[in-house]
């Protein structure tokens, strides 16, 4: 375990400045479904995340209290936005299924013609569909995996794809958490694109990253690191080849103070990040949260908020 944890700092460290990888397809799947997700920055791998468990492991769905069930909207500088829904339940005797939607996306988009002149205005956006499903192989390992239809319209052009994750979770309530997690094992959006002859077929594959995360909790404190690699897919010709590594490192700690509130931070790379949570009851004891992050924003682009209410029924 502390092996563990020293490769986890030592990857902050070396890899802390590495590029962002918002480049590639599918980039807004990367900013994280929630807002506990974002404060904690985005180092959830090995975390039970109620309410958004298939987003952030599938493996961890077979530890859904009840049926879950999470909102969450965002609110971005430039006329962004990103809203998410999660709905989990319990399969017994020792499987869980999720279904999950999550869309992003930008509503005054100024087009501008061959010379800049201005023309109408464009919308964007992008929308995930992930059924998930996991079962346990024992009492403190669980597998899990997600599907993904991805269906991108942007002005008059469309494009759909299809995307797999593979997880799993070594868990114990009271102690130290391990987790590994592949997204895109394989994925894909295809476009039909204007050309000479009519129109052709383009496909932009979704970066396979591959996380590496653990959990630990200490009194009233729980430590969370994770180091993903991002390696994005690249067409040449007739083939497909892999580009080369983006690492990226996420440290992050959530403090309880008093049965029911939450302080979270942490640090995307070089990039901190910060939020807070309140649990309270409705019809049992500590079955509602509603949480919220600050986003700083990457490239300068300016603050933006992230609220999320999970619940149990």
């Amino acid at each position: 375990m502390r092996l563990f944890l020293i490769i986890l700092f030592a990857g902050t460290v070396l890899f802390g400045s590495g590029p962002a990888t918002g480049g590639y397809a599918g980039a807004f799947t990367r900013i994280g479904g929630d807002a506990r997700s974002v404060a904690l920055a985005g180092a959830l791998v090995a975390d039970v995340n109620s309410g958004y468990l298939a987003l952030t492991n599938p493996a961890s769905l077979v530890y859904v209290q009840r049926r879950e069930i999470g909102l969450s909207y965002m609110s971005l500088p430039l006329d962004r936005s990103l809203q998410t829904l999660s709905l989990a339940l319990g399969l017994p005797p020792s499987a869980a299924a999720s279904l999950s939607y999550l869309r992003a996306g930008d509503d005054n988009i100024q087009g501008r013609n061959s010379i800049g002149e201005p023309t109408e205005a464009l919308s964007y956006n992008e929308n995930m569909v992930v059924l998930s499903f996991a079962n346990r192989l024992n009492p403190v390992i669980s597998l899990g995996i997600n599907a993904k239809l991805l269906f991108v319209n942007l002005g008059d052009e469309a494009s759909e794809g299809f995307g797999l994750d593979l997880g799993l979770l070594y868990h114990r309530p009271s102690g130290f958490n391990l987790a590994l997690k592949v997204q895109n094992i394989t994925g894909a959006y295809s476009w039909k694109v204007a050309a000479s002859m009519g129109k052709r077929n383009y496909v932009d594959y979704l970066p396979v990253t591959v996380s590496l995360g653990g959990r630990l909790p200490w009194r009233h404190f729980t430590f969370l690191g994770q180091t993903d690699v991002v390696v994005p897919k690249i067409k040449d010709g007739d083939k497909v080849t892999y580009g080369s590594a983006v690492p990226v490192s996420r440290l992050a700690v959530e403090d309880l103070l008093g049965e029911r509130y939450f302080i979270r931070g942490g640090f995307e790379n070089t990039t901190p990040t910060l939020g807070v949570g309140l649990r309270y009851s409705i019809r049992q004891s500590y079955d509602s949260r509603v949480d919220y992050s600050l986003s700083l924003g990457k490239s300068g682009e300016g603050i933006g908020h992230f609220f999320t209410w999970t619940f149990s029924i």
